[in-house]
């Protein structure tokens, strides 16, 4: 939940005047609770957090800056405008849950009764287990990389044989990092074997073929219960992977598990990640809204499942519209704030259906001025390129093929609107 408050520090902390209220809430029954469920995934020991939140002494010395985060709504890391979707994996705290924060670090941080505490989340040791739970297989880099102290490093690529004897469905996937301080983020795509009769996707930079992720601040997650990816007898992973030097030398060994979905068990959908991208800009030197758009059509009956918007440090805000066949736009995502260093994916609380026809268009603002404090050069004119002082504008999608009952509720719903 706090893995950026040491950039922002303590101005505006909560602090209390006073000792602790009586009815003021307290650690181990009111806050244990909410940082179980908001905060630990990535504070604990080996995650992204840069100190745990998984006792009361871990916490206490960091209650005014959490009293600060919390208050100005920067943690935990969610960048979804409430008001436009619902989503499963939202870490966005209820109104109750931040209220329970700020009364608590209000009134002191009081300890409570430590026979009140939770239980403990059993997590998997990040540097032992999986948090799928136990992969069928398990896929690595063919050897180590040692990423430099200072410079540009180039992104890396590395094909991996899959050599299963036949086809598989993948019901979830989780990509390991080696060396998280000097890895940005690691994609990885499908390419089918030559002679299967099946078009193999173009990688070309990441447009096509996108199978599997590490993206900075996102979760691992199974698919929804019923899909999974095709994984095609023969086909090879490729894995790209974003080096960024900080002045240390590092060496990473990056990872992928994956399980298997029986389709015998029960039908599977078919899961595919397609993108919305626009490669060819230029953003004018101290441009503060430019736009860029671009789209993709629904060729099939389709739900929707996920949205995964991608900037680099000039991007501003992001958005998905559907332009429905009859005309009609609804939006599916909007971030008012892009945050290059959280980049999650938005997983649906419910499928939406996108009838053959639609269109989904994403709108991309960046702001290339000098009141951006993350833009490396507001001088300059900007290109679409792979290093992190290019930009992209990339907008994934994941869909499963509809099924008739699908339509067939989708138009009733419709119906009842009119």
């Amino acid at each position: 939940m706090l893995a950026l408050a040491l950039v922002f520090g303590l101005a505006g902390a909560v602090v209390a005047d006073d000792g602790p209220q009586a009815d003021a809430p307290t650690y181990h029954e009111d806050v244990a609770p909410i940082l179980q469920k908001r905060c630990q995934v990535c504070h604990r020991e080996g995650e992204i957090g840069p100190f745990p939140l998984r006792t009361y002494e871990d916490a206490i010395g960091y209650s005014e800056m959490i009293g600060e985060v919390v208050d100005t709504r920067r943690m935990p890391p969610w960048h979804a405008d409430p008001s436009v979707g619902e989503f499963s994996n939202s870490r966005r705290l209820s109104d109750a849950e931040r209220h329970t924060i700020l009364d608590w670090v209000a009134a002191g941080s009081p300890q409570g009764d430590p026979e009140t505490d939770p239980p403990p989340v059993e997590f998997s040791d990040p540097q032992v287990g999986w948090a799928i739970g136990e992969p069928d297989a398990v896929f690595s880099m063919p050897q180590p990389f040692h990423v430099p102290a200072i410079g540009t490093v180039e992104y890396q690529y590395y094909d991996l044989p899959t050599s299963f004897g036949e086809d598989k469905w993948i019901s979830a996937m989780e990509v390991r990092i080696g060396a998280r301080e000097a890895v940005h983020h690691v994609l990885v795509f499908v390419r089918y074997p030559k002679g299967s009769g099946l078009k193999s996707p173009k990688v070309n930079g990441g447009l096509e073929g996108y199978f599997a992720s590490a993206l900075p601040g996102d979760l691992v997650q199974p698919f929804p219960e019923g899909t999974a990816k095709f994984l095609p007898k023969g086909s090879t992973l490729r894995f790209q992977i974003h080096y960024t030097t900080n002045g240390e030398e590092h060496v990473d060994l990056t990872k992928m598990a994956i399980k298997f979905a029986d389709p015998t068990q029960q039908p599977i959908r078919r899961l595919r990640t397609l993108a919305l991208s626009e490669m060819v800009f230029k953003i004018p030197p101290g441009a503060s809204k430019h736009v860029i758009r671009a789209g993709i059509g629904i060729k099939q009956d389709s739900m929707l499942i996920a949205l995964t918007p991608h900037m680099h440090l000039r991007g501003k805000s992001f958005r998905y519209v559907v332009r429905y066949p009859d005309g009609t736009f609804e939006p599916l995502l909007q971030l008012p704030r892009w945050d290059f260093n959280w980049q999650n994916t938005y997983r649906l609380a419910k499928p939406k259906f996108l009838p053959k026809g639609s269109r989904v268009v994403g709108i991309a603002v960046y702001d290339n001025s000098a009141e951006n404090p993350a833009n490396p050069d507001p001088t300059s004119f900007v290109h679409f390129g792979e290093q992190t002082w290019n930009e992209m504008m990339i907008g994934y999608l994941d869909l499963v093929d509809a099924e008739p009952a699908d339509r067939t509720a989708w138009e009733q719903s419709s119906q009842a609107k009119q």
